[in-house]
């Protein structure tokens, strides 16, 4: 990882990227981007912290003056439990992915995932209002981005989940906190071939296909039964192109990955952390250095 015009000293403002395994953690390359292209004294480390350990992780950021957190797998439900001030939503649908902690030791926390899918949707031209929205998996993020989706009127939300009961929960919250019709189905073959075939926009949200999970998808056929106008958005930011993403352009249907997520909700975490704003010209940056990290060609950033 270069670190162009990055000096660390006693005033660098470090960021930990928490998660785990962390093998195969692209943010810092985009993060670290950032903070050289705008001058800042920060830089963002990995950092693999297993299950269980959050409480002595927060008690070490405050030891060390670490006042940065941004949370990836398996975190972002448990750190809810570990945050002194949650964003009432992101405690609704338990997921935090960005913390704060103030000189006084007290901590801050939101989940900016269901921001980063509707950013990067709506870059993409992407028609968000009176959608039906299909949504594979749910876990920590899948709340916030139904919450997120609601919010910008999207007509009907579906959850498939190989735990129904998962599902169940989370379209019972926000049938009830949102105007969003959501429904909850088992994560079957035959669903998805169902749910397909109506589908205005189709969410993976789990990590199958993530490079070092070691599992993907053993059914892509529901993606034949996806309408043309479908546009299909993939959390996965590594690989750049999963199996679903590029089985859906063999067909022809309009992709969106995960990399444009994480550039998606940059402009939230950034403000949200160190009250700045991002320019086009620093997301053009950003895109450009995820793009050559992953080696994969510049126009990777419209899929």
């Amino acid at each position: 990882m270069k670190l162009e015009n990055i000096k660390m000293d006693i005033n660098t403002r470090l960021v930990l990227n928490v998660g785990y395994p962390m093998k195969s953690s692209n943010a810092p390359i985009a993060y670290n981007k950032l903070f050289s292209c705008r001058n800042m004294n920060a830089l963002m480390l990995p950092v693999e912290i297993q299950k269980g350990d959050l409480k002595r992780l927060m008690e070490a950021a405050r030891t060390l003056n670490i006042r940065y957190l941004c949370m990836t797998m398996p975190h972002k439900g448990d750190m809810v439990n570990y945050v002194d001030d949650v964003d009432p939503s992101s405690k609704i649908f338990n997921s935090v992915n960005v913390v704060k902690i103030d000189d006084d030791g007290v901590s801050h926390g939101v989940g900016m995932d269901g921001k980063g899918v509707v950013n990067a949707l709506l870059a993409e031209g992407v028609k968000l209002e009176g959608t039906n929205v299909m949504l594979i998996g749910s876990g920590s993020i899948s709340g916030v981005i139904g919450l997120e989706l609601s919010r910008c009127g999207a007509g009907q939300i579906t959850l498939l989940n190989r735990t129904p009961e998962h599902a169940k929960e989370i379209a019972y919250k926000l049938n009830e906190h949102t105007k969003t019709r959501a429904r909850a189905m088992e994560l079957t073959d035959e669903n998805l071939d169902l749910c397909a075939a109506d589908a205005d926009i189709l969410i993976q949200a789990t990590p199958l296909g993530m490079k070092g999970y070691g599992k993907d998808f053993s059914y892509l056929g529901f993606v034949d039964k996806l309408p043309e106008h479908c546009t299909v958005l993939d959390v996965v930011l590594n690989p750049a192109e999963t199996t679903l993403t590029r089985r859906a352009k063999e067909r022809g249907i309009h992709t969106v990955s995960g990399m444009q997520m994480l550039i998606g909700q940059m402009d939230a975490i950034f403000a949200y952390l160190f009250d700045e704003t991002l320019t086009d010209e620093d997301k053009e940056a950003c895109t450009a250095a995820m793009c050559e990290h992953l080696g994969i060609k510049r126009e990777c950033g419209r899929a």
